[in-house]
């Protein structure tokens, strides 16, 4: 519990810094290496032992984070498509000259978590952008769509852990996570919604202009945030359930591998970055 606790300070510190500095080179830095790490642990935990399919797809990984982070701002579109159907045919390859030790599944694993990762953590870079095409967007508001996206996934898992320890009788899903509760997800929804929407005031009190969406579209979303925030987290569970395994690593003491840390948070950055392209329009 103690290393826990003190990596978890270490997490949330790293969170701050993102919210405070997302302009700068920190977000980069911090996206690019965890998520190339978090694809490694996927495709470990599924049973890739080719070190050239590793490779490979980390290579790929960094080229599709380019691709969401950077293609718009630099003036030039990245031809991702000729460069999914090589790195297809790479691997298709490789299952053939390397028969028996790597299979058609590992394949097409290490391609699914190379494409779906990078784009799920890459939209933190795209939300980042996003200041460049509204023009009712501020800095202030991308660092509270930072905080809110941060804040919607941990906040759920913390108020979750201990609503679930001091309420916590009815099974939410026994057969995918045993431990966690009904009593407990009503607990991470509240709280983290309540965070967020404290959030919300302060940010619209503190900028010049007030974020550029309706105040009850904001609640509603601070809601349910957490709840896929949760899906998330089942999603993962299922993964490690149908592969016998109980963390994605052990790099962090308490926590798991870096993918435990951001199984939430991978499907929470692309469901309100979605939600963002479309609000905006739909009330500019």
């Amino acid at each position: 519990m103690k290393n826990r606790v003190i990596f978890g300070i270490l997490f949330g510190l790293v969170g701050i810094a993102l919210v405070i500095f997302p302009f700068s080179p920190l977000p980069d830095v911090v996206v690019f290496i965890l998520t190339l790490m978090a694809v490694f642990e996927l495709e470990k935990s599924v049973g890739v032992k080719n070190k050239f399919v590793h490779i490979v797809s980390l290579l790929f990984s960094a080229l599709t984070l380019g691709y969401h982070g950077y293609s718009g701002m630099i003036g030039f579109d990245i031809p991702i498509l000729p460069i999914v159907i090589t790195y297809c045919i790479i691997m298709l390859v490789t299952i053939v000259a390397d028969f028996g030790k790597t299979k058609f599944e590992h394949a097409g694993m290490a391609i699914l978590f190379s494409l779906i990762m990078p784009t799920a953590t890459g939209c933190f870079l795209r939300m980042r952008n996003m200041l460049d095409i509204y023009d009712n967007l501020t800095r202030g508001h991308i660092r509270f769509l930072v905080w809110f996206c941060l804040a919607g996934a941990v906040f759920a898992d913390t108020f979750a852990l201990f609503a679930g320890i001091k309420l916590g009788k009815h099974k939410l899903c026994p057969r995918v996570s045993p431990k966690k509760t009904v009593e407990g997800a009503v607990g991470g929804v509240i709280g983290s919604a309540v965070i967020n929407i404290i959030a919300l005031f302060v940010c619209n009190w503190l900028c010049y202009n007030p974020f550029p969406l309706p105040v009850w579209f904001m609640i509603i979303l601070s809601f349910v945030v957490p709840v896929v925030s949760m899906f998330g987290d089942l999603i993962a569970s299922t993964i490690k359930r149908n592969y016998g395994i109980k963390d994605f690593g052990n790099l962090i003491p308490g926590h798991g591998g870096i993918m435990d840390r951001l199984d939430s948070i991978s499907i929470v950055a692309p469901f309100i970055y979605c939600v963002l392209l479309f609000s905006l329009k739909l009330f500019s």
